[in-house]
């Protein structure tokens, strides 16, 4: 049987480890890997699992960036839409880096900040409010509802807390950068679906009290539907 494999923050520093974020790991059964299999088919599976993981996280975070583009333009802020297209941009072409992945999450936190912000104020009625484009926001909606969705999918892997030591991870076939990568998504993947449901529930709210649609993949997401 498949053991679990638990990717702990040593790759990606240890003073995470005490924190809430840090004590949810992923469980990396369900992408095919087996723990410290130093077979001659271990590498080729795990090194292909553990791309099936990226490439999951990668999509998701796309699709949350086109969401929060699109609301962030039907909002009128040209600014911030502009921000999620540049931090898209980083994620296409191979395998991102740990640098990379944290600017993407830097970013995509930055924009829920000011897409949140810009929901209140204009249902404050502020006299500097844009004109809502409703259907860029229905289709903000939708991408992110997508996004949010494809990150839940990854959480049906959080299991129990677990640690395996660098050597081991090498063992199971997982070359550096790839390793480092999936730390830190196993580290910052549930504490981002955090943050993205509430954005996305501040929008459907938004949305909802201004006549805007909301499509049925926004208001799924919210409830855990896949």
């Amino acid at each position: 049987m498949k053991t679990r494999i638990l990717l702990m923050s040593m790759l990606v520093g240890g003073s995470l480890l005490g924190s809430g974020v840090a004590s949810a790991q992923l469980n990396l059964k369900q992408f095919g890997l087996g723990g410290g299999n130093s077979s001659a088919g271990a590498a080729p599976a795990a090194e292909g699992g553990m791309s099936q993981l990226l490439q999951t996280y990668v999509g998701a975070n796309q699709q949350v960036l086109s969401g929060q583009s699109s609301l962030a333009s039907a909002m009128g802020m040209s600014s911030a839409a502009g921000q999620a297209q540049q931090a898209a941009g980083l994620l296409s072409g191979g395998t991102p880096s740990v640098s990379q992945l944290t600017q993407v999450g830097s970013t995509q936190q930055s924009l829920s900040q000011k897409l949140t912000d810009a929901f209140a104020s204009h249902a404050s009625g502020s006299a500097s409010a844009a004109p809502v484009d409703k259907q860029a926001f229905t289709d903000g909606l939708s991408s992110l509802g997508k996004g949010v969705s494809q990150y839940s999918s990854l959480q049906s892997g959080l299991g129990s807390i677990g640690q395996m030591s660098p050597s081991s991870l090498l063992q199971s076939g997982l070359n550096p950068q790839t390793a480092q990568s999936a730390s830190y998504i196993a580290q910052s993947a549930p504490g981002q679906l955090q943050s993205l449901m509430s954005t996305l529930n501040s929008a459907v709210q938004f949305a909802s009290s201004h006549g805007i649609t909301v499509p049925s993949i926004a208001t799924s997401a919210l409830k855990g539907i896949q």
